[in-house]
């Protein structure tokens, strides 16, 4: 299932779909079916104008960032413990002695240094590995780079926990569960980004945790976003991408049960052992 999503994402990506739609016209074009390539180049024009200038992508964005209620100061204090979730970091490590590569939700990982800095008594559980199709030997994947950032700020081994298997969203609810065995009355600190939230809530309150949600990075304020179109094109679309992906995996967790309670004692994997290092 990992490797097919993989596979059909790189063809309904928006930003990709517009391209082959292109492609397509022109190759017809070349082979002198001029009809079809024109309806095919008008068609893929008018959905980039679409998606990449009009604010239809903060449209698609709003309701997934602004669904849930996020937790607050209080709700932190007494947690079983603080989940982020991979996406902050590159795994990209060319060596120990190197600077550690950031991603684009950045703010997973600063959020929760911020957090576990003013509660030092909470542990942190970072869950992510490699959502490469292809990997090759034992390179470095994001918990490896995790285990360096949070090192660096004193927060080591037996507070710092890994999970570093996961690929996707549902690996990280079904691995982090495995490996930290929640309790029905254990609060948990779930720190993802916000277009993100609502489904990585639903996937880890399946595997028996009592979850609170922690969005950051959020892309969308008020209505003025929902009026706005964009100046940058690449920024349009790579919004149109995040909203897309997002709504489609919410539509295939529904569809597979994802969100329904697992069974098997709460959990859909075997218990894990806990990776400190």
């Amino acid at each position: 299932m990992f490797y097919l999503s993989k596979l059909v994402w790189a063809v309904l990506q928006p930003s990709n779909l517009i391209a082959l739609l292109l492609l397509l016209g022109i190759g017809l074009l070349a082979l002198r079916k001029r009809s079809a390539a024109l309806r095919l180049i008008v068609g893929a024009t008018a959905l980039y104008i679409v998606a990449a200038f009009s604010p239809l992508a903060n449209w698609l964005l709003h309701p997934l960032e602004h669904h849930v209620k996020p937790g607050t100061e209080r709700d932190v204090t007494g947690a079983a413990g603080i989940i982020v979730l991979g996406g902050g970091i590159s795994g990209a490590i060319p060596s120990e002695d190197r600077a550690i590569p950031m991603g684009g939700a950045i703010e997973r990982v600063t959020e929760t240094l911020r957090l576990a800095v003013r509660h030092p008594e909470i542990p942190v559980i970072f869950s992510g590995g490699s959502g490469l199709i292809l990997r090759l030997g034992d390179e470095p994947n994001e918990a490896d780079a995790a285990r360096r950032f949070f090192a660096g700020f004193g927060i080591v081994p037996p507070r710092l926990q890994l999970e570093d298997r996961s690929r996707n969203t549902l690996e990280n609810a079904t691995l982090s569960a495995a490996m930290l065995q929640p309790k029905p009355d254990q609060r948990w600190i779930l720190v993802t980004s916000a277009f993100h939230i609502r489904r990585a809530k639903a996937l880890f309150e399946a595997q028996g945790f009592k979850v609170v949600p922690w969005p950051v990075n959020y892309l969308t304020n008020g209505s003025g976003d929902l009026l706005q179109p964009f100046g940058r094109g690449s920024e349009g679309l790579r919004r149109m991408d995040l909203a897309t992906k997002e709504w489609l995996g919410l539509f295939v967790s529904w569809l597979r049960g994802d969100f329904s309670p697992a069974q098997n004692g709460g959990n859909l994997v075997e218990p894990a052992r806990v990776s400190g290092s």
